[in-house]
This record gives C-alpha cells, sequence and structure tokens, in this order.
C-alpha cells in the first residue's frame, strides 16, 4: 500500500537547456548539472524497472523494499520498546538505534552502495515556453511495510527540476491544463544511500505515532514519466 503526499515546490528554471536524452540505458550517466531536466517519458505498456539501468535496483513495491532492508539491516527494529510517553526518552532511544544501526550498517557495503530507485509522485506545474517544458510539483510517497511507513528521503536534489514532453504531447497536456485538470506524473530517483545516516529511524507526526524508516538518497539521475490517464 503506499499513501501520497504533496509538499508542493514550486521550480523556476533559469539554467539553459543543455542535455540530449539518449535513452534509460543512458540516463544514470549524465552529469549532476543537468539531471534535472529530463523528458517526459511516456510509460505505455513498460514496467517501471524496465526504463531503469539493470545496474540499479528497483525499490519499488512493498516486498522489494523489504528484501533490501533485510539484506542491510537483518530485522526490523522492536518499534513498541522504542515508544515512550515522554517525548524526550522516546527520541533519546531513537537517537541511540540510529547510531547503533548506522555503525553496524558500514560492514555491509555491498548493500549499502548498490545504486538504487525509489518513485515520488509529480505534477505539471507551470508551462515555461522558453524550454517547451514544464517545472514540476513534487511530493513524497509513504510505502507501508511490515517494517514500517517507507518514506525516501531524496538528498543532493537538483536546484532545477524540469520535464520536456514531444511537441505532440506537449500540446495536449496544454489542452488539458486550460481546461483545469492536473496532471501527474511519476518521479523515479536513481542514486545511492548516503553512507553516514543512510537510514533513519523515526515516528510519524500524523498522530498515529507509526514506526517510519527514512533512507536518505543521493540522487544521482531522475526520470519524469506520464501517468496514464
Amino acid at each position: 500500500m503506499r499513501r501520497r503526499i504533496f509538499r508542493t515546490i514550486e521550480i523556476i528554471v533559469f539554467v539553459q537547456l543543455c542535455f540530449s536524452f539518449q535513452g534509460p540505458s543512458n540516463v544514470y550517466s549524465q552529469s549532476n548539472s543537468s539531471i534535472g531536466v529530463q523528458p517526459l517519458l511516456e510509460r505505455e505498456a513498460q514496467t517501471l524497472q524496465s526504463l531503469i539501468p539493470p545496474s540499479i535496483r528497483p525499490l519499488f513495491l512493498a516486498q522489494d523494499i523489504e528484501q533490501f532492508l533485510q539484506q542491510l539491516e537483518g530485522h526490523a527494529p522492536d518499534w513498541t520498546q522504542l515508544r515512550h510517553a515522554d517525548i524526550t526518552e522516546q527520541s533519546e532511544r531513537l537517537f541511540q538505534l540510529n547510531r547503533q544501526r548506522d555503525e553496524i550498517r558500514t560492514t555491509k557495503k555491498g548493500v549499502l552502495q548498490q545504486p538504487i530507485a525509489f518513485v515520488w509522485a509529480g505534477i505539471l506545474r507551470q508551462y515555461l515556453p522558453e524550454y517547451q517544458g514544464f517545472s514540476l510539483a513534487l511530493g513524497p510517497e509513504l510505502t507501508i511495510t511490515s517494517w514500517g511507513i517507507i518514506r525516501f528521503k531524496p538528498f543532493d536534489l537538483p536546484d532545477y527540476l524540469v520535464t520536456i514532453p514531444s511537441p505532440t504531447v506537449r500540446e495536449q497536456l496544454l489542452a488539458r491544463q486550460q481546461q483545469g485538470e492536473q496532471i501527474e506524473i511519476i518521479v523515479v530517483f536513481m542514486g545511492t544511500l548516503i553512507p553516514d545516516e543512510s537510514l533513519i529511524y523515526a515516528f510519524s507526526h500524523d498522530g498515529q505515532q507509526e514506526g517510519m524508516i527514512l533512507p536518505v538518497v543521493s540522487v544521482q539521475n531522475l526520470l519524469y514519466i506520464l501517468k496514464s490517464s
């Protein structure tokens, strides 16, 4: 199960468009300065996994995330033991857990350094005629797993995010926007966990106090994919 939360990020592009898309197999090798500017892909019958390089591990489904966490962490934390009515005491317990697991995790460099991919939700915002593309608003996806709620946290996110559709699709999207439609896309982030604080254990702040794990990923590339209407 996946829940969506939009934290709107309005992106205004002031940089020169200077990339040439060569297909998903080459997407991972682009320079960091241009990774936020990408074509808008049409998924059609393709799976998300087929759109990313085979060297990158997809963490799109709950079972894939759980398998990855088991290889990296061994076992889920005991959330009942971490909870406490005193917020200060609960914070201290989480702090100690995070420090202990950060240290142990360094012995599993093979999994820790493996390139991974995860998804956030996106919507098209302002049309930028000088780039023939759209700025974006992004929101994290929350995935319910047996380990707790998973919320991927992108790090080193590019300053500028813009997606460029094909001319035919561009005209269709502009017409849909003029009719007041909110156009959704899938944003695929690709990168590696940061070395020092790669997973953060916490509790949700929605009043439920559910266990939450935040993998912190250094973003090295992006894909923008149009959702089917």
